[in-house]
């Protein structure tokens, strides 16, 4: 199937349509994403989706798909949920969209390829309309960082371990970014100055509401942590972007895990996140 799509492919190609012209050429078989939404993106462990959990989270933004798409949800043949730190997402995605209208004859799985998770949802949503086994789907990409984890529970077998590459996946993502910046040579000073102009843009587009259109409310109950008190908050915006920050600000920032490195530092990395993202594909 796929050698045929690609000769099918290179067959329209001409002198006069190559390059991005080629490329988003429109096809009849061609797979298309027909609707994008996504929760609110909030700080793991002290942010607006702290005490929900991904079943909660997942069920929420399910429903508004329903609501937004008016799609007959008896069309929709599958459901696919990246997810990396929950053992039982199967069991929530397929209980959630049963929750939020889906049919008992969608079906519902969960995929796990670390940061990419959500990524390999959309492309086996995709692969599945390609090869013929469905005509529509939903692939959706949720985490919760603050129930969750990823860390393993006690080392691999020592047999295992021996093998360096092996042993090499029991690494922090830490780790990993301050080997990515040797080997590249990226410095200290190039990570703040990146991260800076990153948030800058966030704060920018943030402030400007270009976010709105793709944010979908939810209302959840959230715990205080020193009193214990509930109340009930609706999340209708990311709280990553830290507005005004600089490189020189974050230049004085300890490293992360200097054991590692003295590259990666809790500003200019990524936030420990929990929210969910979805994408209907026909």
């Amino acid at each position: 199937m796929a050698s045929q799509r690609l000769a099918s492919f290179v067959s329209q190609l001409s002198p006069s349509k190559t390059g991005v012209s080629a490329i988003t050429a429109q096809h009849p078989d061609d797979v298309v994403i027909t609707l994008a939404l996504r929760t609110p993106l909030t700080k793991g462990k002290k942010g607006g989706f702290k005490d929900t959990d991904l079943d909660f989270m997942v069920y929420s933004l399910l429903k508004k798909v329903l609501e937004k798409s008016k799609i007959d949800p008896n069309l929709i043949e599958d459901v696919c949920m990246g997810n990396v730190s929950d053992g039982k997402a199967a069991y929530k995605v397929r209980a959630a969209s049963l929750a939020a209208g889906f049919p008992t004859t969608a079906g519902a799985s969960s995929v796990n390829r670390f940061c990419s998770s959500g990524l390999k949802a959309v492309q086996d949503i995709a692969n599945q309309i390609t090869e013929g086994s469905i005509e529509i789907g939903v692939a959706v990409g949720a985490e919760s960082m603050s129930m969750g984890g990823d860390r393993l529970e006690k080392p691999f077998h020592p047999e295992i371990v021996k093998n360096p590459d092996s042993n090499d996946c029991m690494q922090p993502m830490i780790q990993t970014s301050e080997n990515v910046g040797s080997d590249f040579n990226i410095t200290r000073k190039m990570q703040d100055e990146y991260a800076a102009e990153s948030f800058r843009r966030a704060e920018v587009a943030q402030k400007a509401g270009w976010f709105d259109d793709e944010i979908v409310p939810i209302t959840v109950t959230v715990k205080d942590p020193k009193t214990g008190e509930e109340k009930e908050v609706t999340l209708t915006k990311d709280e990553g972007p830290r507005y005004g920050t600089t490189a020189e600000g974050l230049g004085k920032i300890r490293p992360a895990m200097p054991q590692f490195g003295d590259r990666t530092t809790g500003g200019n990395a990524s936030q420990v996140t929990d929210g969910g993202k979805f994408t209907l594909r026909i």
